[in-house]
Order: structure tokens, then sequence, then C-alpha cells
């Protein structure tokens, strides 16, 4: 389908990225997946939900602490690819400015767990998992996703997920060894961080950045920095939510299956991520016509993962978990189903074409209105309902950004 609408070169190049990052994707989501029955089995419910909270909290630190240059640095990188002097100064631009926000997120967390007891219980906890934080930070795929060079770097990071995944089967033995989940996890994104930072200066140097630089992408990149929060209110702030109404054990269920849902909604990131760089030097007339061609693909697609989940619900958790507490909850699972559906459709809008075409402020909106609606009926629903408020609140969320996003769509080709 894509090399209908690209060139032969331009093919290749995007089937490549697409590929790269597909893989990337499976680094960050299906090798942990992999590890989840066997986390659930030998730590329990209770303590799988302890270290699913602490991991919600440091996507929550991540978020600030990219500040939206997952999209913002991409396209500039893209812009500049051909400009050594103006790459490296945008390159240390941006670094500089995540390691900065990664000493205040330190700080928020250092905060939270010395002032509230729901989280000065299990401090350890939440400052092994802060390393998660520190490797995205130092990771800067945004650049390489720039300049259109995924391949090493997919391996390296896949090598360094590869050693947390094969120190929690080898060393996680009993209830206890939970503590050690964090440490590992947070091992593989530090030394994938590393590793990508010290390949990307073959492209680049580091030079201290200016002022004027740093000062005018933290400016472009706020509204980024809200959406990208917003977007985060409505994914790991009903993990916190669910957990303050409930309590460990309950959002480990909840965490089993949400995680099987995210692996199918991150299907769809490496290909929007792959067609960003691209799509962002096209035409805005050219950038409608190729979302429109894509649309019938991931309707199609969405829908088919849906049935499968609602027709055979119950045998994929008795396969992957072999627990009868979490089979008893299928009826979540077959609600958040319908995710498959809607956050395929939703991102297409708001995670690829309206950062295309520089609508920032309109991709904001969207997220802002996402996040409240999520944040409002998560309050509500969860404690009249508990985990079948979580679910309904999710999904209808997804819902929500789909209609937004599609309207906004629509608007704008009138304009």
């Amino acid at each position: 389908m894509i090399k209908k609408f690209l060139k032969d070169k331009e093919s290749k190049v995007l089937v490549d990225n697409y590929l790269s990052l597909l893989i990337l994707q499976g680094a960050n989501y299906l090798l942990p997946l992999l590890i989840l029955p066997f986390l659930v089995r030998v730590l329990g419910t209770d303590k799988f939900g302890l270290v699913m909270f602490a991991q919600a909290l440091s996507v929550f630190l991540t978020v600030f602490v990219d500040f939206g240059f997952n999209i913002s640095g991409t396209r500039e990188v893209s812009l500049a690819r051909n400009n050594n002097k103006k790459l490296s100064e945008i390159f240390s631009a941006i670094i500089f400015i995540k390691l900065c926000l990664t000493i205040v997120a330190l700080a928020i967390l250092f905060f939270v767990i010395n002032i509230f007891t729901r989280f000065s219980i299990d401090k350890s906890v939440y400052l092994f998992s802060f390393g998660i934080v520190i490797g995205q930070a130092i990771f800067p795929v945004w650049f390489f996703q720039g300049i259109e060079k995924m391949r090493f770097i997919t391996l390296v990071n896949i090598s360094a997920k590869l050693i947390f995944t094969l120190l929690v089967f080898i060393l996680i033995r009993q209830e206890s060894d939970y503590i050690y989940v964090p440490v590992y996890n947070s091992l593989g994104f530090i030394i994938a961080g590393f590793l990508g930072l010290i390949f990307s200066f073959k492209y680049v140097k580091f030079k201290a950045p200016s002022y004027t630089m740093v000062k005018r992408l933290v400016a472009e990149s706020s509204s980024l920095f809200v959406s990208n929060f917003a977007t985060t209110l409505y994914t790991s702030s009903n993990v916190f939510i669910l957990g303050i109404f409930t309590g460990n054990t309950i959002v480990g269920v909840y965490a089993s299956m949400e995680k099987l849902i995210l692996a199918v909604k991150n299907f769809y990131v490496p290909l929007y991520q792959a067609m960003y760089p691209w799509m962002a030097k096209q035409l805005d007339k050219d950038k409608v016509k190729n979302i429109k061609k894509i649309t019938p693909y991931i309707i199609v697609t969405g829908l088919l993962i849906t049935a499968i989940i609602l027709i055979f619900g119950k045998s994929i958790l008795n396969l992957v978990y072999d627990d009868t507490l979490i089979e008893s909850y299928v009826v979540i699972f077959k609600i958040l189903s319908f995710i498959a559906i809607f956050s395929g459709l939703n991102m297409l809008y708001n995670a690829l074409y309206f950062p295309a075409i520089k609508k920032y402020k309109i991709r904001m909106n969207i997220m802002i209105a996402g996040g409240a609606v999520n944040l409002l009926l998560s309050l509500i629903l969860v404690k009249l309902y508990g985990i079948y408020g979580t679910a309904i609140t999710v999904t209808f969320t997804e819902f929500v950004l789909l209609i937004l996003g599609f309207y906004f769509f629509k608007r704008e080709q009138k304009f």
C-alpha cells in the first residue's frame, strides 16, 4: 500500500524505518510482555501491582522530561539534517534541556516518596524505577528518527532490553524478589540510552547550547508537552486512581490486561513514527490524501483485533497468565478490546497528521479535552464501580479522542 504513493527511494527508506521502529517498539513493549505471565505467577498480583504502580509514576516523569521532543525534536532534526552545524546545535540544546528536566523530575520524586505515605512505604521500588526516566532521557530516538537512521540504534536497544528480560527470567525466583524487577528494567533502559547517545556522536558534535536555541525549542515544544501530559492523564493516571481507590492486587489484575492492550495499541506507533519525517516534508494536500489512503487499513486491522479478543478473550488470558483471579475479570479485557479500533484511528490524526502540519495547538487542545474527560470520569466511575469503571473510562476516552481528531481533520480541510 505504501509503495503506491511513494517513489522507489522513499519507499525503501520508509519501509526500512518502519521495520526498525516496529522492532524497537517490540523491544519496549513485547519483551516486557513476554515476562508478564512469569512475573504474575512468581510475584503474585499484589507485588506485581506494586511494580506496575511504580512504573506508572515513572511514565509521568518520563513525559515531563521528554517535553514533547519526541515530536518537535524529530521535526527539527528532519528539517536540519543536511546542515551539520545546525543539527549539532539542535541536538545539544535538546539533550541539555532533557538533562535539566531529569534533575527536576528526580526532585519531584523525592518530594512525593517522602511526603505521601502511599509512596513512602515502598520508597526503593519508586527510586529504582526512576532509571527508566534516565534511560529515556538520554536515548535520542527522536534524533535517529529525524535523520531516518533507525536500523543500528534498533539493534542497540534490543540488546539492552534483552539484558532485562534475561535477568528477570534467571534471577527472579520468589515473591520477595519483586524489588529487583525495577532494577533490571531500569538497567536495560539506561544501557540502551548510553549506547544510543554514544552512537549519535557519529553524526553530530556536542557543543554548549545557546540560550536563544534553548528558549526557542522550549517555547515551541511547550504545547506538545501539555498535550503529551494530557495523554498520560488518560493512560497512567488510571492505574494511579485505581490503586488509590482499591489496592495493589486489583491494580495487578488491571495492569495485566492493560499491558496486552498496549501491545496491540503500540502496533500502530512505529508506522506513524516512520511516516512522520516523510509526511512533515510533504504539501498539505498530499498529507490529507495519504491519511485517507491509510484509514481503511487501520479500520480493518482494529476490527479484526477487537473481534478476536471478544470471541477468544478468556482463552487468551488463560493461555498467557493461567490465573483464575485474572480470568474472572475477562469482561474488563473485552471492554478494553475496543481500544484497538479507537486508538489506531485517533493516533492517525492526533499523532501523525496534526504534528505533520505543525498544528501543535490543535493537538494540545484535543489531548487536554481527552485528559480532562478521562480524569473526571475516572474519579467518578472508579469510586462507584472499581476496575470496571477504569475500563469504561479508558475506552470511552479513546473514542472521544477519535471523534475530536476526525472533527478537526475535516475542519482543517475546509481551510
